[in-house]
């Protein structure tokens, strides 16, 4: 029983750690004002550039994370056993999952969202 927990405990590993370096703590882009117009002009368009970066790398890190999702479900249809509480552990794990991209997603679309409204000047 428990050699079949080792994988999707690993993939859930990974997945979780995907999530956690998807969205690190951002720290303020200014700690201390600065005078200059051209220093804040710079300091805007490289934190655009840097806003940019970030999500497109959560736009990828959402679509590997829906594929294993989507192996995760496809996996769990080949278990036959309904009652074994495992199987609905994994249940459980997968609609955890599930809820997590969903937010995950929608965070994407704000920020895709924040992008056009504010566009780098």
């Amino acid at each position: 029983m428990k050699e079949h927990s080792q994988p999707i405990r690993k993939l859930a590993l990974v997945a979780l750690m995907a999530v956690i370096t998807a969205f690190p703590i951002s720290l303020p882009a200014a700690q201390s004002p600065n005078t200059g117009k051209s220093a804040a002009d710079s300091n805007s368009q490289a934190a655009h550039s840097q806003d940019s970066d970030q999500l497109e790398a959560t736009r990828a890190d959402s679509k590997k994370m829906h594929v294993i999702l989507n192996q995760m479900q496809t996996n769990l249809a080949f278990v036959t056993n309904t009652t074994d509480p495992l199987k609905h552990q994994f249940e459980l794990e997968i609609e955890m999952w599930q809820i997590l991209l969903n937010q995950m997603d929608r965070r994407i679309e704000e920020m895709g969202r924040g992008r056009e409204h504010n566009p780098a000047p």
